[in-house]
């Protein structure tokens, strides 16, 4: 009983409130203060993250801008330009992996999920592909061809006509789908002169079914169920 406390219902990301700061001497690139290139959260889940949501505490230093990208948008303009990429993206298993104090998940998923033939989810994030296990898991030109498609979605997902850029404030809250929307960070500086500044952010990731059951239940109490 104590270990299923304290390894199971206490070692999951969901509904679990994190704070993000700068720390000298991090173990995640988001708690550092170089830039953070686009990604989604957690592809190693069964059941990634889907709604996240990012709560400005304070931005006060130089630079931290968010932005934001749409991956179907990318995705769509290859399966209409590139099927053969396509398939590779929706075929082929990609290892993740990432390590941490207390921490070990890993899973092999297409870096393009489908559902029924259309766009699902998305899972991208370089920082734990798990590059040896995927030479253990696919012949040479498997893995050719998939860099090269991988590459080609980069290009697209970081086009700048595709991000969205804002420098949060103080009480700014954004909600994003993590199964479809790519979030980063620009650069800020940390030196003498930014001592007393700070830029922090609280982030929670929550199922989507939970968020529509707070809308259909705030709704159920504004409007009668059955008209009259």
């Amino acid at each position: 009983k104590q270990w299923y406390q304290r390894r199971v219902r206490g070692d999951n990301m969901f509904g679990t409130v994190s704070r993000v700061s700068f720390m000298n001497d991090p173990s995640n690139q988001a708690f550092n203060n170089q830039h953070l290139d686009l990604h989604t959260d957690m592809p190693y889940y069964t059941q990634t993250p889907s709604a996240y949501f990012f709560h400005c505490l304070a931005n006060e230093l130089d630079g931290g801008e968010s932005y934001w990208a749409d991956t179907f948008s990318a995705v769509r303009e290859i399966r209409d330009t590139r099927p053969d990429y396509y398939e590779l993206l929706t075929t082929v298993s990609v290892p993740f992996r990432q390590y941490a104090t207390g921490w070990h998940m890993a899973g092999s998923y297409p870096t393009v999920e489908l559902m029924n033939g259309n766009l699902y989810r998305v899972r991208d994030c370089i920082f734990v592909i798990d590059t040896f296990q995927m030479i253990r898991d696919h012949p040479a030109d498997v893995r050719e061809r998939w860099w090269e498609a991988y590459n080609h979605l980069r290009r697209l997902v970081t086009s700048p006509d595709r991000a969205i850029q804002v420098k949060l404030e103080s009480g700014d809250l954004v909600l994003i789908d993590n199964w479809r929307v790519q979030h980063a960070r620009n650069a800020f500086t940390v030196n003498k002169e930014s001592q007393g500044k700070h830029r922090a952010m609280e982030v929670v990731y929550v199922e989507w079914n939970h968020v529509q059951n707070r809308l259909l239940r705030n709704d159920a109490q504004t409007k009668p169920l059955v008209s009259t």
